[in-house]
């Protein structure tokens, strides 16, 4: 908040101005020895308070105060006056002041006054704050012009716009849990030309967020650009994955058509587990993939067979080819839509059973969630090795049950599990089964178990279950200090730190 401390004796001036020391830096103070030199400074620094003498040479503390108001209507006053005169009082009630002080001021009485004025003042703008905010969303999705004055005044106003992303359309982070204040992405835009209630940050959902940065004067166009650059670099600096688009929005533009294209533009460049930064000008440019797909055959081969940890780390060396080539999002759900055909065709050459087509595209409408490469790979091993189980042949070989075996502890993995079962059942060896399954997974069957039972938990505690027991049998245990020992060896903390820890982190 800027305050103006305006006093014509310079002692008091110095006086103030060491009282007023308490309030920075979270405000700026600007001391003036008279009107003319505050009326002056106003014109580019707004204050949003002002403490001043009413008896001063030229223009005295009245007169400021009503000129101030002319320009700006939501700027607040506080008189400080040697005079106890209720005429004072009275013209100063009539032009917007808030309080009237009687010097000498005790110290704890002008803290007392100012403190409530800021208050008062930071509730205000809040409140205007967020209707602005909620014009300005309409204004973003609605095609038709808004019959109010706060969205007259952006529609007729240049304006620099950007879209932020982040991570993924749907992935699980919210801009909540990063800790990242609006506040904190406005502050990279201030300049000399710009204050800070000027622009506009609108939190869209979860992971988006548009920003509106005024740019009436062409001088002001570069710094939008050069503030989005030290915002992601900021972001970036902290780990953050962000998708940025930015367009300049023209005098008398519907801002409805320029959100249409910043979503445009992030849809078509941004690229997985890392930040995109993606001026208006830049041009979509697909990625050359075809030597991959000599992979996607060995990768075939594989399924057939049910390896699955070659198949993981063919998954692997495929997805790292397709992460050098820098290939964007939009691109790689294309390739993995073809994959998966591919796959099905080819698995389905040799039965008689036929793949669920709408299912295999509600699978693939999940990487929306996906925000990085190793989550990818998990995925698609999954997928693939889904696929396997639901058309692979009826005359399955001892090393084509390792997937069918995944799926069943992912199905069941909530009851009692037994590897001797599966195996009697399916007619193998437990021994040859059990070094099977570890030569397939790198994992053993109950270690297997234990840490997606745990995966399964934490899930459970971040969204919200409370209570151990309820998680204990929700994943298939029935003592909880035995449950409780595996979870801390696994993730590093007992059960109820953890939950602690993700709802402290959700409700920063």
């Amino acid at each position: 908040m800027n305050i103006f401390l305006v006093e014509d004796e310079r002692w008091a001036l110095a006086e103030l101005i060491e009282l007023f020391k308490v309030y920075e830096p979270s405000h700026k103070i600007f001391a003036f020895e008279n009107g003319e030199d505050a009326l002056s400074a106003a014109n580019l620094t707004v204050p949003q308070l002002v403490l001043t003498d009413i008896n001063m040479p030229g223009i005295d503390g009245l007169e400021l105060i009503s000129e101030l108001n002319r320009t700006d209507s939501t700027i607040k006053s506080i008189i400080l006056s040697v005079h106890d005169q209720f005429a004072y009082a009275q013209k100063g009630m009539k032009i917007g002041v808030i309080d009237y002080l009687l010097k000498p001021v005790k110290k704890d009485v002008l803290y007392k006054t100012v403190d409530k004025a800021i208050q008062n003042i930071e509730n205000d703008s809040k409140q205007l704050e967020e209707r602005i905010n909620w014009s300005v969303a309409q204004m973003l999705f609605a095609a038709a012009m808004q019959d109010n004055e706060i969205a007259a005044s952006i529609f007729r106003r240049k304006y620099g716009m950007a879209l932020l992303l982040l991570e993924n359309w749907a992935a699980s982070k919210s801009w909540r849990e990063t800790g990242i204040t609006d506040r904190e992405i406005k502050q990279h835009f201030l300049s000399g030309c710009v204050e800070e209630h000027e622009i506009h940050c609108i939190s869209i959902d979860s992971q988006r967020k548009a920003i509106l940065v005024p740019a009436d004067e062409d001088s002001r166009c570069p710094g939008i650009k050069t503030g989005l650059t030290s915002l992601f670099r900021y972001l970036n600096e902290r780990h953050i994955c962000v998708h940025i688009s930015y367009v300049l929005k023209k005098e008398k533009e519907n801002a409805n058509k320029c959100f249409i294209f910043l979503n445009k533009q992030i849809e078509e460049h941004r690229k997985l587990g890392v930040s995109t930064f993606i001026g208006p000008e830049t041009k979509a440019e697909d990625a050359d993939v075809s030597g991959v797909w000599d992979k996607v055959r060995v990768l075939q081969t594989l399924l057939k067979k049910g390896d699955i940890l070659k198949g993981k780390e063919t998954v692997d060396k495929l997805l790292l080819e397709l992460q050098k080539k820098e290939i964007t999002v939009r691109q790689l759900m294309l390739f993995v839509n073809d994959l998966f055909y591919s796959l099905k065709y080819n698995l389905q050459s040799s039965s008689k059973t036929e793949i669920n087509i709408n299912k295999l595209q509600e699978d693939i409408k999940l990487l929306n969630e996906i925000s990085g490469y190793s989550e990818l790979s998990d995925w698609l091993v999954g997928k693939a090795f889904s696929l396997f189980c639901e058309s692979g042949p009826k005359d399955l070989k001892p090393k084509g049950l390792v997937p069918i075996l995944l799926n069943w502890i992912h199905a069941n993995y909530q009851h009692d599990l037994s590897l001797q079962q599966f195996a009697g059942d399916n007619h193998v060896s437990l021994g040859y089964l059990s070094r099977l399954f570890k030569t397939q997974t790198g994992s053993t069957f109950s270690d297997y178990v234990i840490r997606y039972r745990v995966g399964k938990a934490k899930e459970l505690l971040e969204g919200g279950v409370e209570r151990l027991s309820d998680v204990c049998g929700l994943v298939g245990y029935e003592d909880p200090k035995h449950f409780s020992l595996l979870f801390k060896k696994i993730v590093g903390e007992p059960p109820n730190a953890y939950a602690k820890r993700m709802n402290a982190n959700q409700s920063r």
